[in-house]
């Protein structure tokens, strides 16, 4: 195991700054990933070709990884976070009882997994739960945490 991380380690120290993706920071990975949805997701014109379309469970997958990235590049990326507080308010402001961010991370969960949803859908449905469940800490923290730290090996901070 520590011959391959040494390995990868060499490897990284031949691109720019140790930096696989070069600098790419988390706002340029949010835009990046903008696109991919915004292509990903829309329909062809009248006549028109798509190279590739994004699935449900693709969209939802980059949904929540830029999701993160806005979380994490601040500036004029904060909507996605504004958008998870306003709808994890909806179930956490005492209308249904006692529910926490946990509830509404597993309610999202629950959506993400059951229902075929179209792509669109599916892509902001995982940008509100990239927020929600970053709030929420515990179990739901764990896709920002792999997202963020699969983000540094990679050069984008």
């Amino acid at each position: 195991m520590i011959e391959h991380v040494e390995l990868a380690q060499t490897l990284a120290a031949g691109f720019e700054g140790g930096k696989i993706l070069g600098s790419v920071g988390s706002g340029g990975l949010a835009i990046g990933l903008t696109a991919v949805l915004v292509a990903g997701i829309r329909e062809p014109k009248k006549g028109g070709k798509v190279r590739r379309k994004l699935s449900p469970t693709e969209a939802s997958v980059v949904g929540v990884t830029a999701g993160t990235a806005y979380m994490a590049a601040g500036s004029i990326w904060t909507t996605g976070g504004d958008l998870s507080d306003a709808f994890s308010s909806v179930f956490t402001g005492g209308a249904f009882g006692t529910a926490g961010l946990g509830g509404v991370s597993l309610l999202l969960a629950a959506i993400m997994y059951f229902r075929e949803m179209r792509p669109g859908f599916a892509a902001l449905t995982g940008i509100v739960a990239a927020g929600v469940w970053a709030q929420a800490g515990g179990i739901w923290g764990l896709p920002e945490s792999v997202i963020l730290t699969t983000a540094g090996a990679l050069g984008v901070s």
